[in-house]
């Protein structure tokens, strides 16, 4: 049955009619569209929450242990006296990845012995080239003892080269380290 209705002062006759069925692709339709725009929000929501969980849990990077023995040893002649560097790695040796090596410098009698700016390179020679690897040596809160991340990325046998300057004078130490 068609319906009248007024439009600008002009009767107008609808054919349509009073209800019109609905396909259970429309519902669908209006079920799924709020989900759509739904889904993208829940996400950024979701990942803006784990990572302020991350930050507010004040987890810090995993930690390495370090052994408790050196594997190397080295005299260094400094202005006045001979030191001894011990290096310890998380093992007996160096890794061809993830090094986190600590260094101590100790006097004549055992004590730790600040030294300075402390620099620490490996080399690796090879035909035609020379590989190196380089960490920047940080001091710790205890005076006479640095630490430092290396990656030489290759095993084999290194040439090491320690060097320090500062109070105690400028001295180098060059010695092999065995990479695994």
């Amino acid at each position: 049955m068609a319906r009248p209705f007024t439009c600008c002062g002009a009767n107008i006759i609808c054919l349509m009619p009073e209800k019109t069925p609905t396909t259970k692709k429309g519902l669908r339709a209006r079920f799924l569209l709020p989900l759509l725009y739904a889904l993208p929000v829940v996400f950024v929501l979701g990942l803006c929450g784990y990572m302020a969980y991350g930050r507010l849990s004040h987890q810090g990077p995993p930690v390495r242990k370090i052994s408790a023995a050196p594997f190397a040893t080295v005299k260094i002649q400094g202005l006045d006296e001979r030191l001894e560097a011990q290096l310890f790695a998380q093992g007996n040796a160096l890794r061809a990845a993830g090094n986190d090596l600590f260094i101590e410098f100790r006097g004549e009698k055992g004590k730790l012995a600040d030294v300075g700016e402390v620099s620490f390179m490996l080399a690796l020679r090879m035909p035609n080239s020379v590989m190196h690897s380089i960490g920047k040596v940080m001091r710790t809160a205890t005076p006479g003892q640095y630490r430092t991340t290396l990656d030489p990325g290759l095993a084999g046998e290194w040439t090491a080269t320690l060097s320090f300057s500062g109070p105690r004078g400028k001295a180098e130490a060059v010695f092999s380290v065995q990479v695994l």
